[in-house]
């Protein structure tokens, strides 16, 4: 059902810009989206939608270095974990292979 409206970019704009606590609820959400195997194909179906979310968690990580919390940690941890259930999502996140598998993805979904 939550896939079929805007929630993703919504969550993503919420992770960018909210408050810790407004962040780690959007994380938390993300994280339920994705433990569900649709919601997991659903981030992974294109490589720009993959994007989007993986660039919003690294951005969280950087912000995390400068002013930690544990508990939002913990949730960017296991969504990264989650999408490396997706076999294209982890072999787009293995430095050494990034080119190929962004290429082999924009290919598979056109």
């Amino acid at each position: 059902f939550l896939l079929n409206t805007e929630i993703i970019p919504l969550l993503l704009r919420i992770m960018e810009h909210g408050s810790e606590l407004s962040k780690t609820v959007a994380t938390f959400i993300l994280q339920k989206i994705l433990l569900d195997d649709h919601g997991l194909a659903y981030i992974c179906y294109t490589y720009e939608r993959f994007k989007s979310v993986t660039s919003v968690l690294q951005s969280m990580v950087d912000s995390l270095v400068r002013e930690p919390s544990g508990r939002l940690l913990k949730h960017v941890v296991r969504c990264y974990l989650r999408l490396t259930d997706n076999p294209r999502a982890k072999e787009a996140t293995e430095p050494h292979s990034h080119a190929r598998a962004i290429e082999r993805w924009q290919h598979q979904t056109r």
